[in-house]
């Protein structure tokens, strides 16, 4: 019996062992093939980041183009869709597969286990002008001074000049770069708000929208009535939400803003003259240049009223011009965003006029070729004509804009899933 005891024993053992093994191998398979699935989950995932980044830079070169292709990498398919949502988004969209063995999933179906990933990105193309505190295409040979103090952000399409030790709070973007180099020790500006160059965008030069509007309000009404004026403009705001309206040579009229531009846009063909006191919100398009004759405050202050509904757009084909008289040569205040879509912004005689203390922007400036509002000491730094300049982004602008101002068309990331 001792024989068979110990026989017994041992085989008891044996099968104890074999049923260890045959557990432990188990466990070790499993642990196997978990070990592959999250290897495989991160390179599928690596696979879709890759295949976004290479719709993304297809997206940077055609815009809006709807397009749909495969990447391999890495053993994995992604499928990449650009597709245009409307007329200011697009949408990138990635989804990717891979396959790894998994013995338990190979043992019920005989198949390789798949798995899959999916990324979306959503980008908008056009944005307001009057988003930006000021933007150019070119900066040509004027420079940012001692004095200079800019609240908002700023980009030009050129290089960017500093001369001595002005002041951006708000950030500063120059697609050619940076005169001289932030990094450099001769660079006493500072940049609060950050800076970067190699970023290139374009002032909007299709007023269409502008003048389809006005034409739409002006409907069978005589010319110079309402929002179509083919003479030359003259606008003195009131307070009240009124203008007084000159219209070439004829006696002036006081009418109210809103019952001569219903949907908020007036269109000239010819020069408009600009001042007083605005409530409300418009903006009016000058095919010609249109001339800033005094301060042109907003009845309810923005920077003191975030609140503030006065929103004014003057926007010209030409250029918009600080008028050289009496009431520009001791300061001047202009609360608005103005674009000179072919020209400039500038002080009338900036290099001969007496010098006339600060001009103070609250708004923001775009125009095709940047002009000079006065002339400095490259010694001092010191105004030797025109004006100083203290600048303010209307912290408004980021979220709302005036009536059907114009875009830019820059494409920018607004969210991103995975």
């Amino acid at each position: 019996m001792g024989g068979k005891a110990s026989l017994i024993v041992v085989i008891g053992f044996m099968s104890i062992l074999s049923l260890y093994q045959l557990n432990l191998s188990r466990r070790i398979n499993s642990a196997f093939d978990s070990f592959n699935q999250s290897y495989m989950k991160t390179i599928v995932h690596e696979s879709a980041l890759t295949a976004m980044n290479f719709g993304v830079n297809k997206l940077w070169q055609t815009e809006t183009t709807p397009d749909s292709f495969n990447i391999y990498a890495a053993g994995c398919t992604s499928k990449v869709n650009i597709v245009a949502l409307g007329t200011d988004s697009v949408r990138v969209s990635v989804k990717t597969k891979g396959y790894v063995f998994d013995e338990v999933y190979y043992a019920q179906t005989n198949q390789l286990l798949l798995i899959e990933d999916s990324l979306y990105s959503y980008f908008s193309f056009l944005t307001p002008a009057s988003r930006y505190f000021w933007f150019t295409n070119s900066e040509g040979n004027v420079y940012w001074i001692t004095g200079d103090t800019v609240w908002g952000p700023l980009h030009t399409n050129n290089y960017l000049n500093t001369s001595g030790y002005p002041v951006f709070y708000g950030k500063v973007t120059a697609r050619r770069g940076i005169s001289p180099s932030p990094t450099s020790s001769s660079s006493h500006a500072k940049y609060y708000g950050g800076w970067e160059v190699g970023i290139n965008s374009s002032v909007p030069t299709n007023m269409t929208t502008l003048v389809n509007v006005a034409m739409a309000d002006q409907g069978g009404n005589p010319v110079n009535t309402l929002c179509y004026y083919d003479q030359n403009l003259s606008l003195n705001f009131l307070s009240n939400g009124n203008v007084i309206r000159t219209v070439g040579s004829n006696p002036a009229d006081t009418v109210s803003v809103a019952a001569i531009a219903p949907s908020g846009v007036l269109y000239c063909t010819q020069q408009v003259r600009v001042k007083g006191t605005f409530n409300g919100q418009l903006t009016v398009y000058s095919l010609g240049n249109l001339w800033i004759d005094d301060d042109i405050i907003y009845a309810d202050n923005a920077l003191t009223n975030p609140n503030s509904n006065d929103l004014l757009g003057l926007v010209s084909g030409q250029n918009v011009i600080i008028t050289d008289n009496a009431a520009n040569n001791s300061n001047v205040v202009i609360n608005g965003t103005v674009m000179a879509v072919n020209g400039s912004f500038y002080a009338q005689n900036y290099s001969t006029r007496p010098v006339a203390g600060t001009l103070t922007m609250v708004g923001g400036i775009v125009q095709s070729s940047r002009g000079a509002v006065g002339t400095f000491s490259s010694y001092t730094g010191s105004i030797l004509h025109g004006f100083s300049k203290r600048y303010y982004f209307d912290n408004r602008l980021r979220s709302m804009s005036p009536p059907y101002y114009p875009f830019v068309r820059y494409l920018k990331l607004v969210a991103w899933w995975e």
